[in-house]
């Protein structure tokens, strides 16, 4: 084979690998943009699934342990939350929860368990199709813990 035929073979191989190459990152890249920019989540856009009560009581427990833990995550929580949060200290240690139960549409109780004490809340939380998560946690509301409960519950050892 001579260097001229040769030469024009690998050109061609060339020309044809940069095409795919910039086929391939423009589609990378049409994607990536797609999943960053768009307003519902992709990931997400599960409908019925993601709608359903059992994500009540994970916004409830999440929401609630990040704003114990000082870190709240804004994607759990109400803008009146965040700036309630904002202007007061919300100080709970939590060792341990308890209990995570939902109690009514919209709303749930946790029980934790830290230095010693024994606490309950009752969160209510607000529900539409464009937050993150379906839910967003809107008030907490200390209440009292009953001690037959929480025998019963398996709370206390």
């Amino acid at each position: 084979m001579k260097y001229e035929t040769l030469e024009n073979v690998l050109m061609k191989e060339l020309r044809l690998l940069r095409k795919t190459l910039i086929i391939v990152l423009a589609a990378f890249g049409l994607i990536t943009s797609v999943v960053l920019f768009s307003k519902n989540k992709i990931f997400l856009q599960a409908g019925a699934v993601v709608s359903t009560r059992p994500l009540l009581t994970y916004v409830c427990k999440e929401a609630f342990l990040s704003i114990a833990r000082s870190k709240p995550i804004n994607a759990y929580l109400t803008p009146e939350i965040q700036n309630a949060l904002k202007k007061a200290d919300f100080k709970v240690e939590v060792d341990e929860v308890l209990l995570n139960q939902e109690i009514d549409e919209g709303k749930c109780r946790i029980i934790v368990k830290g230095g010693e004490r024994v606490r309950s809340f009752l969160i209510n939380l607000v529900k539409s199709s464009d937050f993150d998560f379906y839910y967003k946690l809107s008030e907490i509301n200390e209440i009292e813990v009953n001690k037959d409960e929480l025998k019963s519950n398996g709370g206390e050892k």
